[in-house]
């Protein structure tokens, strides 16, 4: 029973993540040369999941791998993200 509570709020975690992505590429429209900026933002998330698997692998609770696919799958879908971004629907430079 466990386990499934724990993927229920994965898939809720990653909808939830990636319809906040995406939201945020429509309403900032973010140009090319922020591209560093938001690399250094999505490792410190990962590094911030990777933490709390750590935390809760030794406190014995279920969320380690909760935390774990996060920390790899989000930037993933970032990362796609930005190149469908970048590729079909950012405004070219003048």
């Amino acid at each position: 029973m466990e386990h499934k509570i724990v993927v229920r709020y994965g898939l809720a975690i990653l909808i939830i993540e990636t319809i906040l992505m995406g939201l945020w590429f429509y309403i900032e429209n973010p140009e090319l040369k922020a591209a560093l900026n938001v690399l250094k933002i999505v490792l410190i998330l990962a590094g911030i999941n990777l933490v709390l698997a750590l935390i809760s692998y030794f406190l014995k609770k279920s969320f380690t791998v909760l935390f774990v696919a996060n920390a790899i799958i989000t930037p993933v879908i970032f990362y796609a993200l930005w190149i469908m971004w970048f590729t079909y629907y950012a405004p070219y430079p003048s």
